[in-house]
């Protein structure tokens, strides 16, 4: 399969990726929020639960960030560009000479 992306988009890429994962792990483990977890869509939505609760572990809302995050870094990883071939470059400037 052969993705090619901008630069600028596989950094964003890769630097999302990471602020993914990042905040899945802390957010499951409640480090960031005094023992508490943020639950995104309760706090996007008015619904009836708090959007910070004492609820730390893996919910449906872990299983789908880090979908998401293996989903960006997948893509990130196929637009890689194909590695040079130096020796057919330097033969090239060798020709030349």
């Amino acid at each position: 399969m052969d993705l090619e992306l901008p630069d600028n988009v596989r950094q964003i890429l890769l630097i999302s990726t990471v602020v993914l994962v990042l905040f899945e792990l802390l957010n499951m483990t409640g480090i960031v929020f005094d023992g508490n977890k943020l639950f995104l869509i309760d706090l996007i939505t008015s619904s009836d639960y708090e959007a910070f609760r004492p609820d730390t572990g893996f919910s449906t809302q872990d299983i789908i960030g880090l979908l998401l995050a293996a989903i960006l870094g997948a893509v990130w990883y196929l637009s890689a560009e194909d590695e040079l071939d130096w020796e057919s470059l330097l033969a090239d400037d060798d020709d030349e000479e």
